[in-house]
């Protein structure tokens, strides 16, 4: 017996190239896929997907979560402007209650638009990790060394702290996990990043770090080091262990061979990096020299949405604007940015990413019902060119449903609204 069926589907698996199932059931037992096929076995719970389209749940590479309440405080700066005279002061105010209130609004909005695990860059991420947890959805979690000023003291920083708490806690399995994590080569030492890779040689994690997102960030590491970001990295063993990079937008074709090389993945980001005028990443050329790229939102206070349909379709119109070619980034490529590569990226391809037998029943579903999405002649370009965030009426992970139908199954949203409105707002603020 199934504890769960969704019969009368259209499924995107993503097993195969363009493979697309129609009139199709998906079974769901103790928290896996146990059956895909046509027929409609027996199940404690039956749900008619007829006119709605089954697919993968997305995965956010690379995120800032609790900068929701930071929404639209710091429109049209640049980046440098943006975080030292906007984002780094406030965050200076901001405490745990404030973060924690913060990541609960974003995992909301996460889950009622289709993400269903999350590789998170913050504060206060032990905290943050309990609330992920209760809520259901997957999380690969951190909090980024920034090494700046001649008085540092690496044992002293609160990264350093909740990174070694992380990493006791949760480690390198399971739902939620530790990575580690170095904020940028322009924001820390190659001192500092050596004793981070030991972390992440030593517990086996993940290696989240920001690179090359503008070109004045290119070219003064450059100056300063004598090579790029990239190659310094390399140089000093950062790669040796798996590497998640953010952004790429200015990697040269030797940076590229570098990540590639090392197994490294990059996160794409195109609406912050458009939004804060920082060029755009050359996907092609990177999936041409082998790296895995995948798709992330950055912050809400740079993007300002945590919906991934956005990142999916706009990174597809980007590479075919960039390269004046249409066929360059085809929608299923796209897709399986914001799914498969991102389940690479997170360590968790075997888990999740693909709607396939023994996987994690990590599903969403759209409601194809609705005027936009109507006629769709291909289910995989119409979730990619049509689809929003706000057709999302399923996200369940691990067999649970997290959300349907405007209804959030394991968090109070009025409850989280409040608190945001009401506490972390006046922070932000600096009432």
């Amino acid at each position: 017996m199934l504890d769960t069926l969704i019969k009368n589907a259209v499924v995107i698996p993503m097993t195969q190239r363009n493979l697309v199932l129609r009139d199709c059931s998906v079974g769901i037992r103790d928290g896996k896929i146990a059956y895909i096929g046509s027929e409609t076995p027996e199940a404690n719970e039956v749900i008619d997907a007829a006119g709605r389209t089954v697919m993968p749940g997305l995965i956010n590479a690379h995120a800032h979560t609790a900068m929701c309440v930071m929404r639209g405080y710091a429109d049209d700066y640049s980046l440098r402007s943006w975080l030292f005279d906007k984002v780094f002061p406030v965050e200076a105010r901001l405490d745990e209650r404030a973060i924690v209130a913060g990541a609960v609004l974003g995992i909301a909005e996460m889950l009622r638009t289709g993400t269903i695990s999350f590789s998170d860059m913050y504060f206060c991420q032990p905290a943050v990790a309990k609330a992920a947890e209760r809520i259901g959805i997957k999380a690969n979690l951190c909090n980024a060394v920034i090494a700046l000023g001649d008085d540092y003291d690496f044992e002293k920083d609160r990264a350093v702290i909740e990174t070694r708490k992380l990493l006791e806690e949760y480690g390198s399995t399971g739902p939620i996990r530790a990575d580690v994590a170095i904020h940028a080569e322009y924001t820390s030492s190659p001192a500092v990043w050596k004793r981070v890779h030991e972390w992440a040689k030593d517990h086996g994690v993940i290696t989240h770090i920001h690179l090359s997102e503008t070109r004045a960030e290119h070219e003064e590491a450059k100056a300063r080091r004598g090579m790029s970001a990239a190659a310094a990295f390399e140089a000093n063993g950062v790669f040796d262990t798996p590497v998640l990079a953010a952004h790429g937008v200015w990697l040269d074709r030797e940076d590229m061979d570098i990540l590639a090389s090392h197994g490294a993945s990059v996160a794409h980001c195109p609406v912050s990096n458009m939004k804060l005028g920082s060029g755009m990443a050359n996907v092609r050329a990177m999936t041409d020299a082998g790296v895995n790229v995948c798709l992330g939102t950055d912050g809400v206070c740079s993007n300002n949405s945590l919906d991934l349909f956005e990142e999916i379709k706009l990174s597809a119109l980007l590479a075919k604007a960039e390269a004046l070619d249409p066929t360059a980034l085809p929608a299923y490529d796209a897709l399986k940015m914001a799914t498969v590569n991102g389940a690479a990226a997170q360590g968790r391809a075997d888990e999740t990413g693909r709607i396939a037998l023994g996987l994690d029943a990590d599903i969403i579903m759209l409601d194809t019902n609705a005027p936009h999405l109507r006629p769709s002649y291909d289910p995989i370009a119409t979730a990619v060119y049509s689809a929003h965030g706000s057709d999302v009426c399923m996200t369940m992970v691990r067999g649970r449903i997290l959300y349907r139908d405007g209804e959030w199954l394991t968090l109070d949203i009025e409850k989280a609204l409040r608190e945001v409105e009401e506490y972390a707002v006046p922070i932000v603020l600096g009432k």
